[in-house]
């Protein structure tokens, strides 16, 4: 308890994002400005190392598959199981190169002044500690059944026979786990955390400027310093604005292979479970879990996409809920140009393609059920 409290305590006390960026450089994905030429190259070094690794991970596992092309269910299981390693892999390099314009971008949010609740701050890093420790457990129960069951967690090329004994079955679950569990599956979830805290730092934001909206009073008395709250207002909701776009910008890419990734992953077990039924059930928890993983990820992003719409769109209901007919005609004119870009919601968009929204998770998931149906009638 001790400890949760101290965490707690240094959350509080924190600047924006500084979590989710201590978790990036931790990681090897944030290098911190101010160090010096030695420090640097070694974190570039140790950088390196875990793409190295997360690369070494791809190409076992792919000859590991490729190996077992002849078997359908071997086959169909690894590509499962190696599809969140290749959707990880791909972000973390889409990240990395983009690091230095969201790295801009934060530091614009930083010096902007805005400040955000202690309890958004304290959900923040809840995100990140529960997404992260979720995704261990279902990885380490995996690894741990396949031990247990003397097999590969993943099929994967060794420089050894894994199965000849215990002891080389528990080691090559060692090397799999050196290369996945930091180099891919951390990384890939200290990325979420930082994307996922700015967009509720807009949202937050967008909620603070209804709330200004709807108390805001015009006063003759205080015509000027009224007129100067009001045009702050309105540069708030352009550089909102302007940060979302740059966001979507940013990680259009990123959330492309996401959706991509998840319908592959659907349409995997879909697939699968029409193939193989419900008899072989350790199988198909195996499919289950890594799925229930995908899932749980892809909604998150589509929650926090949906909750910016409805933010973004609130702003235009509660400039119309304000006290503006007590206004100045040309204070009426600037407010109904408010109203009017704010019809338009603000999006995150995988590339151009799809709407991260609620809508398009649940569009994903009748996809899904429609190919297993099909799939299913066929079998049969």
């Amino acid at each position: 308890m001790a400890l949760v409290r101290s965490i707690r305590a240094q959350i509080l006390e924190s600047d924006l994002f500084d979590l989710n960026l201590k978790y990036l450089t931790i990681v090897g994905l944030w290098p911190k400005d101010g160090w010096s030429g030695d420090v640097l190259r070694l974190y570039k070094f140790y950088e390196a190392s875990l793409f190295i690794l997360s690369f070494t991970f791809i190409v076992i596992s792919g000859i590991g598959t490729y190996n077992k092309k002849d078997d359908i269910i071997m086959l169909m299981t690894n590509l499962d199981k190696a599809l969140v390693a290749y959707n990880f892999v791909s972000k973390i390099i889409l990240f990395t190169l983009k690091r230095e314009q969201l790295n801009t971008l934060i530091s614009e949010i930083k010096l902007s002044g805005d400040k955000v609740i202690n309890e958004r701050k304290n959900l923040m890093a809840l995100h990140v500690i529960v997404i992260t420790g979720f995704s261990t457990v279902i990885v380490s129960a995996f690894s741990l059944l396949s031990q247990y069951k003397r097999e590969m967690t993943i099929e994967a090329w060794m420089p050894f026979d894994p199965l000849k004994n215990r002891m080389n079955l528990l080691l090559s679950a060692q090397l799999l786990a050196v290369c996945f569990i930091v180099p891919i599956l951390y990384r890939a979830f200290a990325i979420q955390g930082i994307v996922c805290s700015i967009i509720m730092y807009f949202c937050d934001q967008l909620i603070e400027l209804q709330d200004h909206l709807k108390d805001f009073d015009y006063s003759e008395e205080r015509d000027m310093e009224v007129r100067q709250e009001f045009k702050g207002i309105v540069k708030k909701h352009v550089r909102i604005m302007r940060y979302a776009r740059t966001l979507t910008n940013i990680f259009k890419e990123y959330f492309l292979i996401q959706n991509l990734a998840v319908t592959i992953e659907l349409c995997l077990n879909a697939l699968m479970v029409a193939v193989i039924g419900f008899e072989q059930k350790t199988l198909l928890a195996t499919f289950v879990g890594y799925l229930g993983l995908a899932l749980i990820n892809a909604y998150i992003y589509c929650y926090l996409g949906n909750e910016l719409i409805v933010q973004s769109t609130g702003i235009a209901k509660a400039a119309y809920e304000s006290s503006w007919t007590s206004w100045p005609i040309d204070m009426q004119k600037d407010l109904l140009i408010v109203i009017n870009v704010a019809q338009k919601p603000l999006t995150i968009s995988a590339g151009g393609m799809a709407v991260m929204c609620i809508e398009t998770y649940s569009q994903a998931l009748y996809n899904a059920y429609s190919i297993f149906a099909v799939l299913s009638d066929m079998v049969d």
